[in-house]
């Protein structure tokens, strides 16, 4: 998205980015430790003490990883609003054709399309018997 803005994003965009990758990494710790203790149980008595602390890490570690999806996807969506309002302001076009595709633009291009649909319809024929 930078390249195609030709600046750099928001500096809180790459900063909830690499939160998220921290999330990633830390629940796939949780998960492996999880899995490691739960194949080698050390101790009858400490095993389901251990198997539950794992559990309570794994579930804070998903919890955290459930926030971080949330904020990745509103900064990215933030980051995808940006470039293409940036995009559509200056005119440029890119292979895909970013120009144009804007709901707003197209709700605002022609004031006639933003009347009910039931005005546009004919009146059903009727048939007399």
């Amino acid at each position: 998205m930078e390249r195609l803005r030709g600046t750099p994003v928001h500096e809180n965009i790459p900063k909830t980015l690499e939160r998220h990758l921290e999330a990633i990494h830390v629940t796939q710790a949780r998960r492996k430790d999880e899995i490691h203790n739960a194949a080698n149980p050390q101790r009858q008595g400490a095993s389901y003490y251990n198997n539950e602390k794992d559990v309570l890490a794994l579930v804070a570690a998903i919890k955290g990883l459930a926030v971080s999806i949330r904020k990745a996807r509103t900064a990215l969506w933030c980051a995808l609003q940006m470039t293409t309002k940036n995009l559509l302001k200056h005119g440029s076009e890119t292979e895909g054709g970013l120009k144009g595709n804007s709901t707003q633009e197209k709700n605002s291009a022609d004031p006639e399309d933003q009347g009910s649909k039931k005005e546009k319809h004919e009146k059903p024929t009727q048939i007399s018997e």
